[in-house]
């Protein structure tokens, strides 16, 4: 069975506070999986990631957070027990990093002139300027080049062509849905051999311990912080995602492994650590 080494050593790190938690709360929606549960130190914890559409599929997902968190490594690559493992994942993670406010996909500095992308980011493409995309997909052959904005010129490749979506790329922005589809380590592995500047792992589903990213060569890792837990899971059950849980109270964030990055100009406010 795929597993990404990253997860598992986010995994590893996060055992002892996955043993001491209690009471977890899973909420599946159509696109969005949230995961609260609570320690006896760090209070009330909430984590998010994306859904996998795999045909209502819900088993595994329910018992202690101990169980939860083995789901992000045992279970099948795209199910949704494994996203429901990494939103736990991620809830654990939330004491332990310094979340900045920002979106870096909107932080991009004049000298950006190639951006390569893992996953189709829509929403991003207004952000984005004047920059050429390469844009790497599961599945490239779904995605109709006609839909795509005419002034963001853009090249599909499949994840077979990483190699020659990275090369001379300025920013690699890679989707955190590959910790649930599996693939992120090979990824990583194809942004060192391409000597990407600047790496970015970015998505509500890698809000999780950065560490294990940054020695892999990330640079900035950006997700999502619960703000409101009620709001966000009634949502994410009515089966919204991207803008709509940001408006109900998920924030975004994003952790750096150096203070200054070539490429992006982000700001520096810290959240209200306040639920």
């Amino acid at each position: 069975m795929s597993t990404d080494t990253v997860v598992e050593a986010v995994r590893d790190s996060l055992s002892a506070r996955a043993v001491a938690a209690t009471d977890p709360h899973v909420t599946v929606g159509g696109r969005a999986v949230l995961v609260s549960c609570r320690h006896p130190d760090e209070g009330d914890l909430a984590g998010v990631a994306h859904r996998p559409p795999s045909d209502g599929d819900v088993a595994g997902i329910d018992g202690s957070v101990e169980h939860l968190v083995q789901r992000a490594t045992d279970a099948p690559p795209g199910s949704v027990a494994r996203a429901v493992g990494l939103a736990t994942l991620n809830a654990l993670s939330e004491p332990d990093v310094e979340w900045l406010v920002g979106d870096p996909m909107a932080a991009l500095d004049a000298t950006v002139e190639t951006v390569a992308t893992v996953g189709l980011f829509r929403p991003a493409f207004r952000k984005f300027g004047d920059v050429s995309v390469r844009v790497v997909e599961r599945d490239a052959k779904r995605i109709d080049p006609e839909s795509l904005p005419e002034r963001v010129p853009t090249t599909l490749f499949a994840p077979a062509e990483a190699d020659a979506a990275f090369a001379d790329a300025d920013v690699c922005f890679i989707t955190g849905s590959t910790l649930v589809y599996g693939g992120i380590d090979a990824y990583l592995t194809a942004a060192t051999a391409a000597a990407v500047p600047l790496v970015v792992v970015v998505g509500a589903t890698a809000s999780l311990l950065p560490t294990p990213l940054f020695d892999r060569g990330v640079d900035l890792v950006a997700g999502a912080r619960v703000r409101d837990v009620d709001r966000v899971r009634e949502r994410i059950a009515a089966g919204d995602c991207g803008t709509a849980l940001h408006d109900a109270g998920l924030q975004k964030v994003y952790t750096a492994a150096d203070a200054t990055l070539p490429g992006l100009q982000l700001p520096t406010e810290r959240p209200n650590t306040d639920l």
